[in-house]
């Protein structure tokens, strides 16, 4: 069960309470009092609890659609060097189908033609290499940085036995969303 539903309920019990005990003398208006601050607190203890949630899930939103934009960048650009290695390819194949029985090699100039064109097929065979290990290096690798990587600092206060409240001051992240972090890792290492 939620805190704030724990915390709705006992808000919801303490108005019913309130409502169904008699009405006393005035010598008692001081527990009326009372009780009006408690259901203050509470709505106010309340208020806040409901302003960190919806900050939390703007944040997951924001987050999801950084990702989803990452994701689209590193796809167009797979397709973009996908695009350029079947290009390469295709020149591969067109350089290196050229007959060798066109040349004349009884000739000395036919010589010096078969060795120009031994030269320019490995050339292109060269360049192919060297163009397929560049699109292999520049091929994107999908890095998984841990959730304890990005917020060290948060991980090792909490290693030290600092509560969530001086987590939170000290790292200056809401208390809210320390407490998604640590249950995130929670999961994270199951």
């Amino acid at each position: 069960m939620s805190p704030w539903i724990i915390i709705v309920i006992l808000g919801a019990c303490a108005i019913a309470y309130a409502l169904i005990m008699p009405k006393k003398n005035k010598v008692q208006e001081p527990g009326h009092h009372l009780v009006q601050e408690m259901e203050s607190t509470l709505e106010h203890y309340m208020a806040e609890i409901e302003n960190d949630n919806d900050a939390l899930i703007q944040r997951v939103a924001e987050m999801k659609g950084e990702a989803t934009a990452a994701d689209q960048r590193m796809q167009s650009q797979l397709q973009e060097l996908q695009r350029r290695l079947d290009q390469l390819e295709e020149s591969k194949t067109i350089k290196t189908d050229i007959p060798s029985n066109i040349i004349p090699v009884h000739s000395t100039s036919g010589l010096q033609a078969q060795a120009l064109v031994d030269s320019v097929r490995a050339d292109s065979a060269q360049q192919v290499s060297e163009v397929e290990q560049q699109a292999a290096v520049q091929e994107p690798k999908p890095v998984r940085e841990s959730i304890k990587d990005r917020y060290a600092e948060l991980f090792n206060l909490h290693a030290e036995g600092k509560s969530v409240d001086a987590i939170a001051k000290q790292t200056g992240i809401q208390r809210g969303e320390v407490q998604l972090i640590l249950q995130l890792a929670e999961r994270e290492e199951s």
